[in-house]
């Protein structure tokens, strides 16, 4: 196996991991719903796909 040497700085990152995490960055609440964050992502929702899929059927097999 091949040596790879590192940083003190390297070494120290890689060994002393903190408890600790940065409140900062969790989010604890959306604020916004699920729907909301589909749409602000330009995704659909289960239910809109449902739709969608049920009509291409609709048009690719017609009723008797």
């Amino acid at each position: 196996m091949e040596e790879i040497p590192i940083t003190e700085q390297e070494l120290d990152f890689f060994t002393n991991i903190s408890d600790m995490v940065c409140e900062e960055t969790i989010p604890y609440q959306s604020k916004t719903s699920f729907e909301e964050a589909v749409k602000a992502c330009n995704g659909i929702t289960l239910e809109e796909f449902s739709k969608n899929i049920d009509e291409a059927i609709r048009r690719l097999i017609p009723s008797p």
